[in-house]
């Protein structure tokens, strides 16, 4: 009949485009939605500063931010981006400073939800670390 938990087909669409989700299923990914926070920033908001804790990771949902390494300018993110993913998941301080250059709205996973996400689903666990490697080896 009605289904309360129906998670939006645009939030589905911006969990397709991250790569560490790549290849899970819209069901998978309705599941991980569970575990977000949808969250607001205006321009100039600093989201993760270099050698700070890591402690929540974000999904670039809409804006764009600035990633600065050692005060220098690094790039831009894009939509569907996972950033801070690195800290959390090796439970290591921050590497860059990703700063707000316009309005954004974030899909934000804090280190518990993330922990909580991995040891529930085994599947979620093993792409998750499948794209990591891959990742990794990209750089």
């Amino acid at each position: 009949m009605f289904n309360r938990n129906r998670v939006p087909k645009e939030r589905i669409d911006v969990l397709r485009q991250v790569p560490f989700f790549e290849g899970l299923s819209t069901k998978v990914l309705a599941r991980i939605d569970q575990h977000l926070d949808d969250v607001n920033v205006a321009a100039g908001k600093v989201l993760t500063s270099q050698g700070e804790g890591a402690y929540e990771t974000f999904i670039i949902a809409s804006g764009v931010a600035e990633i600065e390494v050692d005060g220098k300018p690094v790039r831009d993110t894009e939509i569907g981006e996972l950033v801070g993913e690195m800290g959390v998941l090796k439970h290591t301080v921050r590497a860059a400073t990703v700063t707000a250059k316009t309005p954004m709205r974030l899909l934000v996973l804090n280190s518990r939800e993330m922990s909580a996400l991995l040891r529930e689903d085994k599947l979620v666990a093993q792409r998750v670390q499948e794209n990591l490697t891959r990742h990794q080896e990209g750089r």
